[in-house]
């Protein structure tokens, strides 16, 4: 069995503890890390609900007749790659999602 870990109060290591008692325990650490990951996790969910959004804005925007036909076909080889990016984005955060459920 390890020992508690102990560190000055003024430390920056000082958040870990969760309970106050001074000592940082294992199980401390560990629910730290949890909500570390949990946090990312949540952070990728928006990048990826930020990305869709955008490109549903963007699709319904380039058809508004504010936009002339010429502007359109002149930048349609970056609109192609603003897809590409976006839906990538959407793409890699819904393989991990699957990726991680399937290991539970």
């Amino acid at each position: 069995m390890n020992p508690p870990k102990k560190f000055e109060k003024d430390t920056m290591h000082a958040a870990l503890d969760v309970d106050g008692d001074g000592i940082i325990t294992d199980a401390e650490l560990q629910q730290v890390e949890v909500f570390e990951k949990a946090e990312k996790m949540e952070a990728q969910k928006r990048m990826a609900w930020v990305a869709m959004i955008t490109m549903i804005f963007f699709t319904a925007a380039v058809f508004l007749p504010i936009f002339p036909d010429a502007r359109i076909k002149a930048l349609a080889d970056l609109f192609s790659l603003f897809y590409i990016g976006m839906a990538s984005c959407v793409g890699a955060y819904m393989g991990a999602t699957a990726y991680m459920s399937k290991g539970r």
